[in-house]
């Protein structure tokens, strides 16, 4: 099983970038922008994952392309990542 952290760091490029930022939305960029930049300066993205899987990627305004596929499915699986760390740890909210 992949790590989902590191896979949403892959699937986060393209959308940070500047391609692909004005096809999502602009909460949803700040969210990604804050990960891939903590992640770059060495620091914990703990805090700003937690919050990303705190949504439903479901809902939120991601393209239909492979990029935002990958990107949607990566943050399902961060969902998936926390969900389960909180009913191993028996807390009701998501921590970084």
């Amino acid at each position: 099983m992949e790590d989902p952290v590191q896979e949403l760091l892959v699937a986060l490029s393209p959308f940070v970038s500047g391609c692909f930022s004005l096809e999502i939305s602009q909460s949803l960029y700040k969210a990604l922008y804050r990960v891939h930049t903590a992640h770059l300066r060495g620091h914990d993205p703990g805090e700003f994952i937690a919050r990303l899987a705190s949504g439903n990627p479901d809902r939120i305004k991601i393209p239909g392309t492979r990029d935002g596929q990958r990107l949607r499915a990566a943050l399902h699986g961060i969902r998936r990542d926390h969900a389960s760390l909180r009913s191993r740890t028996g807390t009701n909210k998501a921590h970084g």
